[in-house]
């Protein structure tokens, strides 16, 4: 169709290409067999290599290519997240776009149906697998073609579906190592530079995959990555101040800085793991590798995403790497969500994730009044300051000052406690807490039900003279109303939809 932006096979973008290529060295064996035939798949189509789609790239100043957060691969969200029957809507680097799965697998355009610009993310995904608008019917495949618009006559809906006006934004989408990673750059030249990269994946898809939506910046969230000494401080009840070891052995990459990142080295901070090796790779945009290797020789690995959302909220995906439940067990998932729920109710993890928040929010807050300002961290004001100064760097002499310091826009703040609930922040993005609220609800009502019933009956027993039976009845009433009570407090609990945030339940005096 005349309207076609991208080639199908745009939503499966991770592809090998000829060895004489010299790319994807690196990309683990396991992922290799399934990409090569993609490649075939987008020559077919396109009677185009990823090369001939792709212009030369804007130079810099100092003659090197200029970094572009577009042209980058982006983990949204663990697939296990996504709903295969929905549209998903999320915000990349300012954009709002929709994911879905299609009759071909994921794919991915632009929040606004071309008609009305009405969300494509309220729509509805139908059996034939294309994306419905749900103002007025206008149906898209995985390419954002318009293929129906059921207010058209026949000659019309023809016309219309083969212009270009009529076509959603598309983007390349690929699912690798159990996350779905978007390209933010649309058209032909994102896909060519997208089939030249590789995301930052590990090889392997059976990591246990947690995601959050703060309210803080994508800058302050790497930051905090890069800065562990200030864990015996702000983070109290984990750890002790008192506890605390001056990070003097802090080193930082040789210069210049690389467009794919850098890493530093450290030693220990805490009396715990004085002694330690550890290293903080951060590879661009959006990845930050964490290695310990403790005096024990016991070795500990954290994986993190942070992913721009808006100027002041970020998408973290973390590596937990939690046990699994044998699947020889009865009931396993429901076993598994409550389990999960449990520990994500666990006031000391929200504790701690407040601690931080409410720093990084502060520090938001200060920076966005004066922009210009500069923090005494950046220049190295103490060797602890390594890491956060190394990423600092990189934003201004590689990162064109950070995701949003061209968009010219203006970001307000988060106000709303709303905004910070774990609600809001979690449990709607998380499928198991989804299905835990649930669960709960459909306690609550039934249990409250029953103790309607139960109340009716004791009052029918006691006029009926049966008055130990109605005492019966009467505490069965008692006992259910208290479960239903019971169930009503754990919902507000969990997700904290009652919850107040005050500075004295976060931090010790």
């Amino acid at each position: 169709k005349g309207c076609r932006k991208t080639p199908p096979s745009s939503r499966t973008m991770l592809l090998a290409l000829p060895s004489s290529a010299g790319l994807l060295t690196t990309t683990p064996a396991a992922i290799r067999p399934v990409l090569r035939p993609r490649a075939a798949l987008l020559a077919t189509r396109t009677s185009l290599g990823p090369a001939d789609l792709v212009s030369e790239p804007t130079s810099t100043a100092s003659g090197s290519a200029a970094f572009s957060w577009e042209a980058n691969w982006y983990p949204v969200m663990p697939v296990s997240y996504a709903d295969p029957v929905r549209p998903n809507g999320f915000t990349l680097l300012g954009k709002h776009l929709v994911l879905w799965k299609s009759a071909d697998g994921w794919a991915c355009v632009e929040d606004a149906c071309p008609h009305r610009l009405a969300p494509l993310s309220t729509g509805r995904v139908t059996e034939e697998g294309t994306l419905m608008c749900r103002f007025h019917g206008w149906r898209f495949d995985d390419a954002g073609n318009c293929v129906e618009v059921p207010n058209a006559d026949a000659g019309a809906a023809a016309s219309l579906c083969g212009a270009p006006e009529t076509c959603a934004t598309s983007y390349p989408v690929q699912e690798v190592s159990g996350l779905l990673w978007v390209w933010p750059e649309a058209g032909l030249e994102g896909l060519g530079r997208s089939l030249l990269e590789e995301p930052a994946a590990l090889g392997s898809g059976a990591q246990d995959w947690v995601m959050t939506v703060p309210p803080v910046s994508y800058e302050s969230m790497v930051e905090n990555s890069m800065d562990p000494s200030h864990a015996p401080h702000l983070h109290e009840g984990t750890f002790a101040a008192s506890d605390m070891v001056p990070l003097t052995d802090y080193s930082a990459p040789a210069e210049p800085l690389g467009d794919e990142g850098f890493t530093v080295a450290h030693g220990g901070y805490t009396t715990k793991n004085d002694g330690m090796k550890a290293t903080r790779t951060f590879r661009s945009p959006s990845f930050v590798d964490v290695n310990y290797e403790l005096p024990s020789g016991k070795q500990q690995n954290f994986q993190l995403y942070f992913v721009p959302s808006t100027p002041f909220e970020t998408r973290v995906i973390t590596g937990l790497g939690l046990p699994q439940l044998p699947a020889w067990l009865p009931k396993r998932e429901l076993l598994a969500d409550l389990l999960h729920a449990f520990f994500f109710s666990r006031s000391a993890l929200w504790r701690f994730n407040d601690q931080d928040r409410l720093v990084m929010q502060g520090q938001d807050r200060n920076q966005a009044a004066d922009p210009d300002r500069r923090q005494a961290a950046w220049d190295v004001a103490t060797p602890s300051d390594t890491g956060v100064s190394t990423f600092r760097k990189w934003l201004a002499e590689v990162g064109g000052g950070g995701p949003f310091a061209s968009s010219g826009a203006a970001a307000s703040l988060p106000t709303t406690q709303e905004e910070v609930s774990r609600w809001n922040v979690h449990g709607k993005h998380c499928p198991s807490c989804k299905r835990a609220l649930a669960l709960l609800e459909g306690t609550q009502a039934a249990l409250g039900k029953m103790a309607l019933f139960a109340a009716v009956a004791a009052a029918a027993l006691a006029v009926a003279g049966r008055l130990a039976s109605g005492i019966v009845a009467t505490a069965a009433a008692v006992a259910l109303s208290a479960g239903s009570r019971w169930a009503a407090g754990g919902r507000a609990a969990f997700f904290g939809m009652e919850r107040e945030l005050w500075l004295p339940q976060v931090y010790a005096r």
